[in-house]
């Protein structure tokens, strides 16, 4: 008899055994990404991506297509999914909306870029050399929800007690960092934001942000700029799951996103064709940092 007690205490603490645990609890993992306006090609494309997950983890897999990252946001919070595909902006803004989820793994650049860093240029020939030089030129900054091309770059420098609004004798509106160092190129500004994931953004490929892509379609090369300032490495945006999710359920999602560009090229490709380099393990703290940086500008002007 103590024989047979012994066996079945063995079994319920073995590693099949708990992993039936979290299935039975999980029941199918619900998988949330923005599909823009054709939800249902955008669900097709994304086949291989799914049926990777359900393969690994032996638990159906559905997705949840959202047409905003707003709606991929409530979605999470409120438990309707138990995994999100999101930007660093909308991760943060989920983190700040419930704490209930956190970041499980992040893609990488062929280079093997963690993230970017947002920049501040002016011509290499331009008497401006420093931030204290640059007051009352014209910087030409991208839209307002743009993160690489406004609100990091603002967020740094107010936290370093420089308000663009009166530093600056104007903010030139442009759609992009390209269409900004463009208007920097035109002379409709004296300074211009970019972003770069290159270590020295002045030598760096034409994939490795807009400074490359300006050169390569015959534009200001980067030698002809100046960096005056960067910012703080910003993350890519991360795969994001509930924090309730089940540890065992973690670990396996984790094992399989980590593994999918070497064993399911394919699988990868339909997630993340942007980023070549592959999955890598993330931490939640450059997120939490990015929030607290962005809470330099999140105040009502």
């Amino acid at each position: 008899m103590r024989r047979v007690l012994v066996a079945l205490i063995a079994l319920a603490l073995s590693p099949a055994a708990a992993l039936a645990d979290w299935r039975d609890e999980v029941k199918t993992l619900k998988v949330g990404f923005i599909a823009g306006d054709n939800p249902t090609q955008e669900v097709a494309r994304l086949e291989k991506f799914r049926w990777r997950l359900q393969t690994a983890l032996a638990v159906p897999v559905t997705l949840f297509p959202a047409r905003s990252y707003q709606a991929l946001i409530e979605a999470e919070s409120s438990g309707r999914i138990q995994y999100a595909i999101l930007s660093s902006l909308a991760y943060v803004a989920l983190d700040q909306a419930c704490h209930c989820a956190e970041p499980l793994v992040q893609p990488v650049a062929a280079d093997g870029a963690r993230g970017f860093r947002a920049l501040i240029v002016t011509p290499a020939d331009s008497r401006i050399a420093s931030l204290d030089d640059a007051r009352g030129k014209r910087l030409a900054v991208a839209r307002k929800d743009s993160l690489s091309g406004r609100l990091v770059p603002l967020a740094g420098l107010a936290a370093e007690g420089i308000d663009a609004e009166t530093t600056f004798a104007s903010l030139v509106e442009t759609e992009d960092p390209l269409a900004a160092l463009k208007a920097l190129e035109s002379g409709d500004a004296d300074l211009a934001v970019a972003w770069s994931t290159a270590d020295e953004p002045l030598t760096a490929p034409r994939d490795s942000g807009p400074i490359g892509m300006l050169a390569a379609d015959g534009g200001l090369p980067p030698g002809g700029l100046r960096v005056i300032w960067r910012s703080d490495l910003v993350p890519f945006g991360p795969h994001a799951v509930r924090s309730d999710l089940p540890a065992e359920a973690k670990d396996a999602l984790r094992r399989a996103l980590l593994a999918m560009r070497t064993d399911d090229p394919d699988a990868y490709d339909a997630i993340e064709p942007r980023f070549e380099g592959g999955f890598v393990d993330v931490e939640d703290a450059p997120y939490r940092r990015l929030g607290l940086l962005l809470a330099e500008v999140a105040a009502p002007q």
